[in-house]
């Protein structure tokens, strides 16, 4: 099977294959290091490549994204075992995530919770109305240290992040609620019931592992079907490197 497709040297290169009339896509730089984009006109002819490219009839890209607006808070671990420098490293890992969506009052709205022995609030959703603003509030989130209480963390986003009080949009149906959980430790309380409470309120949860964090509890946390929202890294340099596939999934129709 043969299909002919272009590499285009844009901001947001976009690899694109015809298929039966319609056009699919997508791949991004940050997942092919190893494609050049020389000039607008390069040609080539995919073979049998085995890129993942997202059919545009039955999945969202990253036009999908600006046309589907969320309520989206990141809950992030900060316990010891996280350490301040692998902490930065997060900073510019919610700051990249943040330019997949088109931020404002009326658009995607974001924010910030971190847990240790408690969860607490960074910035509430609505807070900030813009990219800039979010990144640059990303970069100085603060660091806790103490214990991992994750399903605390879970029962403070499904009774307070995502409420009106907290600027999100409950009453409003266009709205998708995505929270994206990052640990890298067992948690020292239970999971599983505040995780459900969660799923039944809306709430679309992905959690992202990173080292010693445990897989089971990474399912019990993570909305169905786990394949497509459980991620898992070896350690906090690699996290940047499933932001592409994070990206695509949250923005996939659910």
């Amino acid at each position: 099977m043969q299909d002919t497709g272009r590499l285009a040297a844009t901001s947001a290169p976009l690899v694109w294959r015809e298929h039966s009339g319609t056009e699919s896509s997508y791949a991004e730089p940050a997942e092919f290091p190893w494609i050049m984009f020389v000039n607008t006109s390069v040609t080539v002819k995919i073979q049998c490549l085995n890129w993942e490219l997202v059919p545009a009839v039955s999945h969202v890209s990253l036009a999908g994204c600006k046309n589907v607006h969320y309520d989206l808070v990141f809950i992030l671990d900060t316990s010891s075992s996280v350490g301040k420098e692998d902490f930065k490293k997060v900073h510019q890992w919610v700051a990249n995530l943040v330019d997949t969506f088109e931020i404002g009052p009326d658009k995607t709205r974001v924010g910030v919770v971190r847990y240790s022995d408690k969860p607490t609030t960074e910035f509430d959703l609505g807070r900030y109305q813009t990219q800039e603003e979010i990144k640059e509030a990303a970069k100085n989130l603060k660091f806790h240290g103490g214990n991992t209480n994750t399903g605390d963390a879970l029962r403070y986003i499904n009774t307070y992040s995502f409420s009106a009080e907290a600027g999100g949009r409950p009453s409003d149906r266009a709205i998708k609620k995505v929270a994206i959980l990052l640990t890298d430790g067992r948690s020292q309380d239970y999971v599983l019931d505040p995780a459900t409470a969660a799923h039944k309120a809306g709430i679309r949860i992905f959690a992202v592992g990173v080292g010693e964090a445990l897989k089971e509890e990474l399912d019990e946390i993570a909305s169905e079907p786990k394949s497509a929202h459980v991620f898992h890294v070896s350690d906090y340099n690699a996290i940047d490197k499933i932001r592409g596939k994070l990206r695509r999934r949250i923005c996939e129709s659910k």
